[in-house]
């Protein structure tokens, strides 16, 4: 029985892990370092989405990765109270251009590979330099906006 228990967690575990067609579109924020903007983006739209019913996910990119997610980004969303992701930061490639719905830059240029789609948007007016909570106000606004959207296109009314 054990057995039959660990297989099925770990079934569970790959499940949430891998998006399945059910999951709705694929959504991901793209920022220089892929370590702090594209971070908090992601962890908002997650939180929201899961809120409001939208199967939707987010995962974040940068287009020149840091080793390691910004302290501060991680420390403003453990206060705020909103699961942080824990992978390192990874340049945004063909195959997630491929897979996404829709690509969100955060204050960055795009790569070719990128730019080019006609799934490509920008929001170039997060603030860089004014702290975690304007950077934070002004992704959440932009978060909103898009879940709205995509509940609208998804057919599902807000709660």
């Amino acid at each position: 029985m054990t057995a039959i228990v660990a297989l099925l967690l770990v079934a569970f575990a790959g499940a949430i892990a891998q998006p399945s067609p059910e999951a709705g579109p694929a959504v991901i924020f793209v920022c220089e370092h892929g370590a702090a903007k594209s971070v908090i983006a992601t962890a908002y739209f997650n939180k929201i989405a899961a809120e409001r019913g939208l199967r939707a996910r987010a995962a974040y990119r940068g287009v020149n990765p840091d080793a390691a997610l910004s302290a501060g980004a991680l420390k403003g969303l453990r206060e705020d109270g909103v699961p942080a992701p824990e992978q390192t930061p990874s340049r945004i490639t063909p195959s997630d251009v491929d897979t996404a719905s829709v690509i969100f830059a955060i204050g960055c240029v795009l790569p070719q590979h990128a730019a080019v789609s006609t799934k490509a948007r920008s929001w170039d007016d997060v603030p860089d330099d004014k702290g975690y909570g304007a950077t934070r106000d002004a992704i959440r606004k932009h978060v909103e906006r898009l879940v709205d959207e995509l509940l609208k296109k998804q057919g599902v009314r807000e709660r």
